[in-house]
């Protein structure tokens, strides 16, 4: 078994492609200095210090003029390219269709694996980077790198989905098996999206809108698959109404009514929709948000406790100690030790 990063992997390409690394690593080290630090908007931003040490965000302004980029997987020549920023988050779209291969994938703090003919979609602000494959078997893919404009242009039914991760709607798991001729449909598209962008031909956004509206299609059907799957479970729009809610806002509204007075429904009612749904209470989803980017702050910058606690909506960093206890069961302070020490390890 090999560790890689994916921009290792994705970028052991042509020299063009290694020259398109360096310019990501020039953007990427440029954003964490920015407003966009730990994912603040709107010029909101911690110390100078917690900023300079941030989760880097790699911008869809990398991307050609055209709003998307298609790269080869080779982990062939992986040597050639030197190891930076293995960690990070996007403020696009980045779609992974592995043809060949197998091993692991870290998004979030969990692992998923794949195999041949894996289809890949991280939404914007997951956190990712490593990548395990067996060195032993062949391996090959694209990564399509595409913008949430692009996202919401390309396919108006899924706008609403385009600011939050589609984890909880895709069975937990952002990686999904293609078989079939469903398979030869995903190879055959990022080949002609990957030969547009070589060519550059007359009519290329034409051609390179349509490709992506068929890419889009067919994740679509994937997902409707799924959605059929489920329909029978009582509230189901209201859980992807609720959940988007709380990508929304989870760090200025804290509680359950709230959610439910936005969305026009009793907490009663809002929070038996999403046991039915999700298996969880309603405050257990606002919850386990508010812990998944804790742990993203305390893993990935050197902010302080307090100003985490202070940027989750917590006003007492020594309420947001004993909630992160209580969920976690370590202190804030010794979960980003034990993320430390294995790191080093």
């Amino acid at each position: 078994m090999r560790l890689l990063s994916f921009y290792r992997a994705i970028f052991c390409v042509t020299g063009s492609n290694i020259d398109s690394f360096y310019y990501l690593k020039k953007i990427c080290y440029n954003h964490g200095k920015s407003s966009y630090a730990m994912g603040v908007k709107g010029g909101e931003k911690m110390n100078h210090k917690s900023e300079r040490h941030s989760i880097p965000v790699i911008s869809a302004a990398t991307m050609q003029t055209i709003g998307f980029s298609v790269l080869p997987l080779i982990p062939e020549r992986i040597e050639e390219v030197p190891s930076s920023y293995d960690l990070h988050r996007h403020d696009c779209f980045e779609l992974f269709w592995i043809k060949e291969g197998r091993g692991e994938v870290q998004i979030d703090f969990q692992s998923y694996s794949f195999s041949p003919n894996t289809l890949c979609l991280i939404s914007p602000g997951q956190v990712h980077g490593l990548i395990d494959f067996e060195a032993s078997e062949a391996f090959s893919g694209w990564l399509l790198i595409f913008s949430k404009e692009l996202f919401a242009e390309q396919f108006l039914e899924w706008a609403e989905w385009a600011q939050t991760s589609l984890l909880d709607f895709m069975e937990e798991n952002p990686f999904r098996s293609i078989a079939g001729d469903q398979a030869t449909v995903f190879n055959m598209l990022f080949h002609l999206l990957e030969r547009e962008q070589e060519t550059g031909r007359k009519d290329q956004l034409v051609a390179v809108s349509n490709y992506i509206r068929v890419l889009l299609v067919e994740m679509g059907r994937i997902h409707n698959a799924w959605q059929q799957r489920h329909r029978e479970k009582a509230g189901y729009r209201l859980t992807k109404q609720y959940v988007a809610a709380v990508e929304s806002h989870y760090r200025t509204v804290h509680s359950v009514a709230e959610y439910a007075a936005m969305l026009h429904v009793t907490p009663n009612h809002l929070n038996e929709s999403i046991k039915k749904t999700l298996g969880k209470s309603a405050g257990g989803v606002l919850r386990d948000r508010h812990i998944l980017e804790a742990k993203r702050l305390l893993r990935y910058s050197s902010a302080q406790v307090a100003e985490i606690a202070s940027y989750l909506g917590f006003h007492d960093a020594s309420y947001f100690g004993r909630f992160f206890k209580k969920n976690t069961g370590l202190t804030p302070t010794a979960f980003r030790r034990g993320c430390v020490k294995s790191q080093n390890d």
